[in-house]
């Protein structure tokens, strides 16, 4: 009896290991890939896309605009983080910033920055431009690593339907893509559909999804803000 007691400790301790470690391990041998999408939170068109997410059992990472982080978007934001979504940083509005001056550009970005922390209670760690439009002074001034990210083409006047926007993300994957996509533009908007396609296609091919962050710690890549890299793809840091 003794020593079957001493038997199941050790496979509890181990099965312990296994669920804190489950995930790197998963990770490691498996192709990533980070879902990201511009533009929200909105109340009625957010929701879309995380049904969506919670369907297929996936995560993703929202750049939000500042001046939409608010109290009447707080359900969404409560939801998408309590799923294991991430929010991150889009600047205040939608205006391109490569011709604004330091201050401007500052300004947006940190109030961004506080909106998202006082919703989320976790600061951004990662900006989108608008309009993906950068400059130098940009690159010196906002103080986070940017990302970019393989186009669905789903914003207005792309004219794309949910299959396109799908293809046009499958046709340039692999291990390690950021993929930028919209949970908000104007209606009609295929994508929530288009991730009935896009998700399913990406698991049966062997990727696993994570979070933006997520995908640069499991690479073991610690971006420089300051380096002018517009984050695609993220790959292994010996590769």
């Amino acid at each position: 009896m003794k020593r079957l007691g001493i038997i199941l400790i050790i496979m509890m301790i181990l099965c312990a290991s296994c669920a804190s470690t489950g995930k790197e391990t998963q990770a490691a041998g498996a192709k990533l890939v980070a879902l990201t999408f511009d533009d929200g939170p909105d109340e009625d068109m957010t929701p879309l896309v995380l049904d969506k997410l919670e369907k297929h059992g996936v995560v993703a990472t929202f750049f939000m605009v500042g001046q939409l982080v608010n109290d009447d978007t707080k359900p969404v934001i409560d939801r998408l983080v309590a799923l294991g979504c991430e929010a991150q940083n889009h600047s205040w509005a939608w205006a391109s910033m490569n011709e604004m001056s330091a201050e401007e550009i500052k300004e947006s970005v940190q109030k961004t920055s506080a909106a998202i922390k006082k919703y989320t209670g976790k600061a951004p760690t990662f900006f989108r431009p608008p309009n993906l439009a950068t400059s130098d002074l940009m690159f010196e001034t906002v103080g986070l690593p940017f990302a970019e990210g393989v186009l669905g083409m789903d914003w207005a006047g792309c004219g794309t339907d949910a299959q396109d926007r799908a293809q046009n993300v499958l046709k340039d994957m692999k291990d390690g893509t950021i993929v930028l996509l919209h949970d908000v533009q104007p209606e009609p908007h295929p994508t929530p559909e288009a991730l009935d396609i896009l998700i399913p296609e990406l698991k049966k091919q062997g990727y696993q999804f994570v979070t933006l962050s997520e995908l640069f710690r499991l690479k073991g890549v610690t971006p420089d803000p300051t380096d002018g890299t517009m984050w695609r793809y993220v790959a292994l840091e010996e590769e």
